[in-house]
């Protein structure tokens, strides 16, 4: 029995049509506890069929481990992203603007969060059946969690009345909801905002899904990733971001804004320095960066960053 969350998901037999696509073609029929299982007539040797099973095993397995993980990583950045959104408000004067500003925050990150994993789930098995709907939408459900539960923490840092933070908050988790749903329906029918499922990655999904004009677009960097670039590239992004935290601008800056910009380049430089990133992570980070490198006065430290990001993602 594999078990993700609260789903046990068990694996029995399987049939000789899976040998080519057994996670479309097998029938699904209800397990213990309202899990699923594979099942059919055992048509296929003893030792061809408990092999098959293994491979059904581990990636479900596998799928579950890398959820685990994401939705890990969802805290800690919701955590950095409502501290910079708060920060950079307050180097404006803009903290009665906070609130919507932290919702679309909120909401885009939920977003990506799910696209990237039904994305994963489908490169990884090529199926949208309950096997891995199960899984993705427990770790969807998550996601929403998280982020809300960190909102909601914060809402009373925001200096707005306690009746108006609270209305503000409800609206988030609808918004949270409802973009959840569609997200799980849109995967449950193999789609992905307008494109159908593929398994080569969509790397533009999460601006075609968000639907805002978002930071990505006002500061120019363009849509289509290079691996090439990104590898001749990196080490010279991790550099830039090195120099910036040790340059006279940033010295010179108020502790809350040190901390911000610590905090975002610190999401960006994981990614950079790994051998193949999270691109949509590397895009909206770096993004994030790089608009509030100029928001605090960090001219030099914004056009270098750009200028590699750009180079990376054709701008």
């Amino acid at each position: 029995m594999l078990n993700y969350g609260d789903t046990p998901i068990i694996v029995k037999r399987v049939t000789a049509p899976a040998l080519n696509a057994f996670w479309r073609r097998v029938p699904l029929r209800r397990g213990i506890g309202g899990g699923c299982y594979l099942s059919g007539d055992p048509v296929l040797a003893g030792g061809e069929a408990n092999t098959l099973g293994e491979m059904v095993s581990e990636k479900l397995e596998y799928l579950g481990r890398t959820l685990n993980a994401r939705a890990a990583d969802t805290a800690t950045e919701i955590a950095v992203a409502v501290r910079a959104a708060m920060n950079r408000l307050a180097s404006k004067g803009q903290t009665g603007a906070a609130a919507v500003y932290i919702d679309t925050e909120a909401i885009n990150l939920l977003v990506s969060k799910v696209t990237d994993a039904c994305q994963f789930a489908f490169n990884l098995t090529e199926s949208t059946g309950p096997e891995v709907l199960g899984p993705i939408t427990y770790f969807a459900g998550r996601v929403e969690k998280i982020i809300s539960d960190e909102v909601r923490s914060k809402m009373d840092r925001l200096g707005i009345p306690p009746d108006l933070a609270a209305r503000q908050f409800n609206i988030l988790l609808g918004d949270l909801q409802n973009r959840k749903n569609r997200l799980l329906d849109d995967y449950s029918h193999g789609m992905m905002g307008n494109n159908q499922l593929k398994k080569d990655p969509i790397v533009n999904v999460i601006n075609n899904l968000t639907n805002s004009p978002g930071s990505i677009q006002q500061v120019g960097i363009g849509d289509k990733f290079s691996q090439a670039a990104f590898t001749q590239n990196h080490n010279a992004l991790v550099g830039a971001i090195d120099r910036a935290l040790a340059s006279p601008e940033f010295a010179q800056l108020k502790q809350d804004q040190k901390d911000a910009f610590s905090d975002t380049a610190a999401v960006v430089k994981e990614e950079a320095v790994k051998s193949q990133p999270d691109v949509g992570k590397l895009k909206r980070w770096g993004t994030r960066l790089v608009e509030l490198s100029k928001d605090i006065g960090m001219k030099v430290a914004a056009a270098e960053i750009v200028q590699l990001l750009n180079s990376m993602f054709g701008g």
